[in-house]
């Protein structure tokens, strides 16, 4: 359009092309500006798909040989209305605590074939709410001490703008559980149930009680061939609709990801934990191939499951489910720096990495960030326990256990270091470390005034977006720029740098710099 239309004077566009091979007749869904920004008009287009795209081609090359004209009659209905943001908002409300919301999410604004993009999550979320108010009128459920709200959204935007015009209302948040893609059909294309874990910036009790689920779900729904009795192909507890296949459940919870609503919640600014589901990889998305045909009422059945189970446990938790979750937690952080330890003692002798004082660096790094976001995670389940009851012991004294755990890995760790090194461990900030540490960014401007046009770089060449996310999500006026880069390279490691990549320290300070620079934030 920029080329064709504004610059050469072309009527329209006519394009055709797909990223994926094998799908001659898939029609690939696209953008077109309605205006240029120095508001220059568009025009139409029309989107073929590759086999029709490749005829025309051959078409007009035919005609161009034998320099004859070749006339395509367009005929287009459109209309441009004004640009809205909508919630459409159902509530359950809670018995006695209206200020920690569950808040469930998924998107419709999603083109007519969009199926599983995200019709699935749209139509999961309602027979959801629909399940949940029916077993609670039955008495079959206890009605919930939190409020369970449903938002269907226009995806990302809708919920940013809802916080930037009611930033109060980010308080009155517990969590949030999205559904983007919840109901394919696996065998089609290879799908994976995928979990996004919360960012390493906003640990919480949520990515334990969800993952524990899924991963029931999971293991229940996946062949077990040295059971006792068992056929080959049995499931030791399977959950499958009557409608749908009897496909296993590939199921994972990773790090996270964007790309949809839950990176609103758990944007530093806004500060919910948010986790979604989403599968992946779709060769249908976004295209005339999202259509029913490859949706399994199965999957629906199972994701459904996942999320209506968690969102009732944590909107009816208190003090009595406190033992249980607190085990839960204790386990999850045990799991995870024992993980942590060993990657950081792999690294200690990654001579790829670095010299031994980095790589050593390096491993105290992730280590301590490890133990952090296990007391941080521990911390975020008090909200569930009564002042000075047994449950906050409880928690207190799991914490003390994870501090212990940490303190005790870090000398196992210094231990090797010294025994494959010959070399006492030290730590010597450089002074430019030095400098960083004494430099403390906060935000100049609201979330609505970003919103609104506010001039906030978001990344640099060579640092990952989602890592970029992970430095904007981190300043809050007490973080230190030496902070920030530690807890994001510590994510960067604990994932595997394979994963998004490596963060240096010069790449974090370059978008700070950039950040600083175009008055988006300044430094203390």
């Amino acid at each position: 359009q920029r080329q064709a239309v504004w610059k050469r004077g072309a009527l329209g566009v006519i394009a055709y092309g797909s990223r994926r091979t094998g799908f001659p007749d898939q029609l690939p869904w696209q953008r077109l500006g309605s205006r240029s920004r120095d508001g220059k008009v568009g025009t139409f287009a029309w989107i073929l798909t590759p086999r029709e795209g490749q005829r025309l081609r051959s078409r007009l090359a035919a005609a161009q040989k034998n320099d004859k004209p070749f006339r395509v009659r367009v005929k287009i209905e459109v209309e441009l209305g004004e640009q809205t943001q909508a919630i459409v908002e159902g509530w359950i409300r809670g018995t006695e605590i209206h200020d920690q919301a569950i808040v469930l999410t998924s998107h419709l604004q999603e083109e007519k074939t969009s199926a599983n993009d995200d019709r699935s999550g749209v139509a999961s979320m309602l027979e959801i709410a629909r399940a949940l108010v029916r077993l609670i009128e039955q008495g079959k459920l206890p009605r919930p001490r939190r409020d369970i709200r449903f938002w269907w959204v226009n995806e990302i935007s809708a919920p940013y703008r809802y916080f930037g015009d009611h930033p109060e209302e980010a308080k009155r948040i517990l969590v949030n559980l999205n559904q983007d893609m919840v109901g394919a059909k696996q065998s089609a294309g290879q799908r994976v149930q995928f979990m996004s874990r919360t960012p390493f910036s906003r640990p919480s009790f949520l990515n334990d009680v969800v993952e524990s689920i899924l991963e029931a779900v999971r293991l229940r729904n996946t062949a077990v061939p040295l059971r006792a009795g068992a056929d080959s192909g049995d499931f030791s507890r399977p959950m499958l609709s009557a409608l749908g296949t009897q496909e296993p459940y590939r199921a994972q919870a990773v790090p996270f990801y964007d790309s949809t609503d839950h990176l609103v919640f758990n944007d530093g600014r806004v500060g919910i934990p948010g986790i979604s589901l989403t599968n992946w990889p779709d060769p249908y998305i976004h295209s005339s191939d999202d259509d029913l045909w490859q949706i399994d009422p199965t999957q629906l059945k199972r994701n459904a499951f996942i999320i209506a189970a968690s969102t009732y446990f944590i909107a009816a938790a208190g003090e009595p489910e406190l033992p249980r979750l607190a085990g839960l937690l204790l386990g999850g952080a045990q799991r995870r720096l024992a993980r942590d330890s060993a990657t950081a003692l792999i690294r200690l002798n990654d001579e790829s990495a670095g010299d031994a004082s980095a790589r050593y660096a390096d491993a105290v790094m992730l280590l301590e960030a490890a133990t952090q976001r296990g007391l941080a995670t521990l911390d975020s389940a008090r909200v569930f326990a009564a002042p000075d009851g047994d449950g906050a012991r409880l928690l207190a004294a799991n914490r003390d256990r994870v501090q212990q755990l940490g303190d005790s890995l870090r000398a196992v760790l210094d231990a090797f270091y010294r025994d494959a090194t010959g070399n006492q461990p030290r730590l010597n900030l450089s002074k430019e470390e030095k400098a960083a540490n004494a430099q403390v960014p906060e935000w100049a401007v609201t979330l609505a005034e970003d919103l609104d046009g506010a001039d906030v770089p978001r990344g640099v060449s060579g640092l990952h977006g989602h890592y970029s996310f992970e430095v904007r999500n981190l300043i809050d006026g007490q973080r230190s720029t030496l902070e920030i880069y530690r807890s994001v390279r510590a994510a960067a490691l604990s994932a595997g740098e394979w994963y998004y990549g490596p963060v240096e320290f010069s790449k974090v300070k370059e978008l700070l710099e950039r950040m600083k620079k175009a008055g988006a934030i300044r430094f203390q």
